[in-house]
């Protein structure tokens, strides 16, 4: 029968601290259960049913976005939408735009409305102009949606296609630029 004394304790003790040693050397303390690279590739956090409104100082509705949900990526920095609508609403009237998909970059106030975008632009003095497009992106800073691929205009002039169409917000001015056509119909 084994006597159990210190020394015995001892070197039973030497044993196990050793086999843990080699066991713990040969495998990496903190073992990631999804590898790095997927993770960089995965919104760190996502939203879903949205419906932001922001207001003036005084309390007057400036903006409402709504999607369908919203995936943020801090690798990116940026905010990716599904179903996006923007309405912006002003003295002079007020627009609404959607897309299929939306971006809007950390820190900033501009979105880009992307797959089948349609901006409406609806002035108290004049009738509504609905821009269509590919791509159209509302950049805050200036006040002017820039629409790309496909560009479209529809007023009731007519229609017109360009390349690119800007229109200000705060203004009745448009600029097409890049094969420039349209199509108008005169009232007699």
């Amino acid at each position: 029968m084994i006597q159990l004394n210190a020394k015995n304790i001892l070197i039973g003790a030497a044993v196990v601290a050793l086999v843990c040693g080699v066991f713990f050397t040969d495998t990496p303390l903190t073992r990631s259960l999804v590898p790095t690279e997927k993770l960089s590739s995965t919104p760190d956090y996502f939203i879903t049913n949205i419906n932001a409104k922001e207001y003036d100082e005084t309390g007057m509705l400036q903006e409402t976005l709504t999607a369908t949900q919203a995936l943020h990526y801090s690798q990116n920095s940026r905010t990716l939408l599904d179903n996006p609508t923007v309405r912006r609403h002003q003295n002079a009237g007020l627009w609404h735009a959607k897309g299929k998909k939306g971006i809007i970059e950390d820190g900033s106030h501009d979105i880009l409305l992307t797959d089948d975008a349609v901006a409406v632009k609806q002035s108290v003095d004049s009738p509504d102009i609905i821009l269509n497009a590919d791509n159209i992106h509302y950049l805050d800073s200036n006040q002017s949606l820039t629409s790309s691929g496909h560009a479209t205009l529809h007023s009731t002039q007519g229609k017109t296609t360009a390349k690119t169409i800007v229109t200000y917000i705060n203004s009745e001015e448009v600029v097409m630029t890049g094969s420039v056509r349209g199509q108008y119909e005169t009232t007699h």
